[in-house]
């Protein structure tokens, strides 16, 4: 109704009073981001509950990688902190059962593919470990072998319904505190019908747009974070060579990337960008170099809101083995 997004003079001075008790108290509620030997958990700002993050990157480039990574250092910081909260985890382009298999994969040490072609066969050890996963305080929302023909799909609107029903407890008959969400990732969310109306080459734009206004909804109302994993343009826009991390507004689809999220993280692999210059480097006009190397990565901070710094990039080493990142200099930082 009109009434509901008028506000009056006392309204606003309530709002901003509200809001303000509101910061005050989620002061220790923020999201973490700490990549050992880096200084960019004194840079980035802890994620408050109403911000948005995007992790932006190229194809291949790690964006979803990345993601789970910090999921998993989230879980870290929830326990020890002793925050009783738990993870949405949003999954567009794999399967839950896909999903699963990475888990069990990391956790026995074998590949994910054996566990899908059958060639795993130790299901008392796999019923182990589904003890353990069963203390990871994340919940999962995707598409599964087990769906049947009425099972929703997986537009934002209806992730939003199945997250506050979580949130409600009318899934579990218990009440959940959701500490983040992610959606991974925001241009792979399917066509609304409504959208499907319009033009074909203008629909995943709309689409997009309409996903980033939903989004601001979603994270005001389930009072908390929501991070999401975007593609970038193929051909970049906001990169410095040699480097060739996304700018700010390289996002794919629409600018309401840039304008409407309160945090922007992008994520650049050398060895994906430049696979014919392996073991070798990127080289500028002026000289600058980057090595390019199978596990290296570059992160860099495109935006913060609130007067936060921007622009500052660290060089990362990737250990595919136990999923984790590092400083790529150790204790050292280097930054561009």
């Amino acid at each position: 109704m009109s009434k509901d997004i008028i506000y009056s003079p006392r309204e606003i001075g309530q709002a901003g009073y509200d809001a303000a008790h509101k910061a005050a108290s989620a002061k220790n509620l923020g999201i973490e981001l700490d990549v050992p030997g880096t200084d960019i958990k004194d840079y980035f700002a802890p994620l408050l509950p109403w911000e948005i993050c995007a992790i932006q990157g190229q194809t291949s480039n790690g964006k979803s990688y990345f993601k789970d990574w910090w999921l998993k250092r989230i879980v870290k910081q929830f326990k020890k902190s002793g925050r009783n909260q738990i993870i949405v985890d949003v999954h567009l382009e794999e399967t839950i059962e896909a999903v699963a298999f990475a888990e069990y994969g990391r956790r026995l040490g074998v590949r994910p593919a054996d566990l899908a072609r059958g060639e795993y066969t130790n299901f008392d050890k796999m019923l182990g470990i589904m003890t353990e996963m069963d203390g990871i305080p994340i919940w999962h929302i995707g598409v599964s072998a087990k769906d049947d023909e009425n099972t929703p799909q997986l537009t934002l609107s209806n992730i939003y319904k199945a997250i506050k029903a979580l949130k409600s407890g009318e899934i579990t008959g218990s009440e959940w505190d959701i500490g983040v969400v992610s959606v991974d990732y925001l241009q792979a969310l399917p066509i609304d019908n409504e959208i499907k109306k319009a033009k074909h080459d203008a629909q995943r734009r709309l689409q997009v747009t309409s996903d980033v206004n939903r989004l601001r909804a979603m994270t005001a109302h389930l009072e908390c974070p929501i991070i999401i994993p975007l593609q970038a343009k193929q051909k970049l826009e906001g990169n410095s060579e040699p480097y060739f991390i996304p700018g700010t507004y390289d996002g794919s689809e629409t600018m309401s990337i840039a304008t409407r999220f309160d945090r922007i993280l992008s994520i650049w692999m050398p060895s994906q960008t430049h696979p014919e210059l392996m073991g070798e480097k990127i080289y500028s006009k002026d000289g600058r170099s980057v090595d390019v190397k199978e596990n290296n990565a570059w992160l860099k901070v495109n935006k913060q809101r609130g007067g936060l710094p921007s622009g500052k990039s660290w060089q990362m080493k990737i250990d595919f083995k136990n999923h984790e990142y590092e400083s790529i200099y150790g204790g050292m930082n280097e930054t561009i």
